[in-house]
């Protein structure tokens, strides 16, 4: 079974981010279309998030911009930082506007100047108290949302975006869809790891369909982990193997590199636009506490915009069906009886990332995780249900991130924020005050 759809706007992913970009989007007059393979709303890091969103006042956004590149270790894009902090003061009290409860606090800590803290509803986590009202106002204004969709390729045609294919998972239908322009705003890859505080589902897809497509993506070698203090200086005195007992501690919290975008959120893919986690350059090596939902809402809302202006001035552009039905003869397939079962394997490679890409990075375990990864590329999935069918393409695109992971981490030889090399424990600022970037190869 298949179905196909047209919109003006598409946006693959529903938290903070796609939320904010889709009702942009439709209050700019675009058709708008979000797709999640999670619950739109539901399931996301936004929904777990603490409840406290950075922003600035008029009279401290000189203060905050320096605290956020100082703490990305200098790195950051300073235009993506400087738009943050002068958009940030009047798009992050505007969800207000759309029911979202929340109060605003000054000076309460030295990391952040000013910031807003959501009001907890009953059991809820305090990410419901944004996303629930994000999601009603979308279906008011009328944005079609689709939960359960995974989507598996973005389709282009002379370097321009004109659509996207997928699969929903509860109905198995392949799902071909007609975008004028899109978004990704799929989050982050912390789940990709065999260790991780993220919910269900954040496993870089957003990243691997990027980077397949042929976008630019930068810092992708900064992943923030969450480790016990006391095992940090251990890690810099490992060879060869990582030991258990660093591993068996610890989890992975945040992807701070992504997508390249610039201050329109505008990809070097014509008609691709990006915000939130799935991009980098905004916040550098490292991140300040509560920059994270802040972030998602100040560049889902130029996404949104710049996304409908996009649609506005350009016409429909047919599919190419060659690159629809390559997508569609890989679902077939993993709906043969032969293959191996695509859980274990996600398993596998999540397993592969925590132990050599995870908290100890050396040119040994990169060169390891490579040599795993390659070795996986022809596996060929036998799926029954829809579980499986997740788990297919989201160990698909770990893989991929998985390569685009030790790659990075291979280039910097140094330790910078949240990147460790056990093989080079300090920072080298005279060689590495600079941005790596990566795209497919296809030459």
């Amino acid at each position: 079974m298949q179905e196909k759809m047209t919109t003006d706007v598409l946006v693959i992913g529903g938290a903070g981010a796609g939320l904010r970009a889709g009702i942009e989007a439709k209050l700019n007059g675009a058709d708008t279309m979000i797709v999640s393979k999670m619950p739109v709303g539901g399931t996301s890091c936004t929904l777990v998030m603490a409840g406290w969103i950075t922003c600035a006042t008029p009279e401290n956004e000189d203060q905050l911009f320096k605290q956020i590149v100082y703490t990305g270790g200098y790195i950051n894009n300073q235009k993506l930082v400087d738009t943050f902090v002068q958009d940030a003061i009047h798009t992050i009290p505007q969800l207000r506007d759309f029911g979202v409860v929340m109060e605003q606090r000054l000076g309460e800590s030295p990391d952040m100047p000013a910031h807003f803290v959501t009001e907890k509803i009953g059991s809820n986590p305090k990410g419901h108290t944004l996303l629930y009202p994000l999601r009603k106002k979308a279906e008011e204004i009328g944005v079609k949302i689709l939960d359960d969709v995974i989507i598996t390729k973005l389709i282009k045609s002379n370097d321009t975006i004109t659509g996207a294919v997928g699969v929903h998972l509860k109905s198995g239908k392949f799902l071909i869809i007609s975008a004028k322009s899109i978004v990704l705003a799929t989050g982050g890859g912390a789940f990709a790891f065999e260790r991780s505080d993220n919910p269900p589902g954040t496993t870089g897809d957003g990243f691997s369909l990027a980077y397949l497509a042929g976008a630019e993506l930068v810092d992708m070698e900064f992943v923030s982990l969450n480790i016990p203090k006391n095992l940090i200086p251990q890690i810099f005195e490992v060879k060869g193997e990582p030991p258990e007992s660093i591993i068996s501690h610890g989890t992975a919290h945040y992807f701070l590199g992504g997508v390249k975008i610039n201050e329109n959120c505008e990809t070097n893919i014509k008609g691709l636009f990006a915000c939130g986690e799935v991009t980098g350059g905004v916040l550098g090596s490292a991140r300040l506490g509560g920059s994270a939902v802040a972030d998602a809402i100040v560049f889902g809302k130029r996404a949104g915009f710049s996304s409908a202006q996009w649609a506005k001035n350009n016409e429909t552009v047919d599919l190419d069906m060659d690159q629809v039905q390559e997508a569609k003869d890989e679902y077939v397939k993993m709906l043969e009886k032969d293959g191996v079962s695509p859980i274990e394997t996600l398993a596998k490679i999540k397993s592969i990332l925590w132990k050599y890409i995870g908290p100890v990075k050396s040119e040994y375990t990169l060169n390891k995780a490579l040599e795993l990864i390659d070795g996986m590329k022809d596996l060929k999935f036998r799926v029954r249900n829809p579980q499986e069918i997740l788990s297919a393409y989201e160990a698909r695109n770990i893989r991929v991130l998985g390569k685009i992971l030790a790659s990075a981490s291979l280039i910097r030889k140094e330790t910078r924020g949240n990147f460790w090399r056990a093989d080079y424990p300090n920072p080298d600022n005279e060689k590495w005050v600079k941005n790596i970037v990566l795209w497919e190869d296809k030459g």
